[in-house]
Parts: C-alpha cells; sequence; structure tokens
C-alpha cells in the first residue's frame, strides 16, 4: 500500500516546526521523525523489482569423498586402531 507522497512532505513540515520550536528534546525527536520518513519516501520510489524478496540459487550437492588407501601406522606403544587409544 503506497502513501501519498503529499501527505509524507506534509508530516515532514509538522516535524520541521517543532524541531525549530528550540526545545533540545523535540529537536531531536523531529529530527527522527524526519530522517523515518524520508526514508520512507525513498523506499517507497523504488521500483518494484528490489522489493521482491531475494530468490535462494540451489546450491550443487557435494559429491562423497572416498578414502582408497589407508596406511595404518604400527607403533609397539599403540593400543589399538582407534585414535583415542593411547
Amino acid at each position: 500500500m503506497a502513501i501519498d507522497t503529499m501527505r509524507i512532505l506534509n508530516e515532514i513540515d509538522k516535524h520541521t516546526a517543532r524541531a525549530r520550536s528550540g526545545d533540545p528534546a523535540k529537536v531531536r525527536d523531529s529530527v527522527a521523525a524526519i530522517r523515518a520518513l524520508c526514508d520512507l519516501l525513498l523506499e517507497d520510489d523504488q521500483p518494484a523489482i528490489d522489493k521482491q524478496a531475494p530468490r535462494a540459487v540451489p546450491l550443487a550437492s557435494p559429491q562423497p569423498q572416498t578414502v582408497t588407501a589407508v596406511n595404518k601406522l604400527k607403533e609397539e606403544d599403540a593400543n589399538g586402531d582407534s585414535l583415542f587409544e593411547f
């Protein structure tokens, strides 16, 4: 749903008048509101292509790697084939 550009610009004018009032707390809040309204205007002007959700790109399935030859080390102190048997 698109919001009328003139309505947003009128809201920016209202917040600009509040920011000029001089109260530091109101200035900061009004400037933040102006920023949000400007972002809303800029977002509304983007083409429809940019608003679409990004499409997922399927990844190639990994090929399983097989080990063809296993060379076991044989040591006198070894307890067995397990890596965790010291």
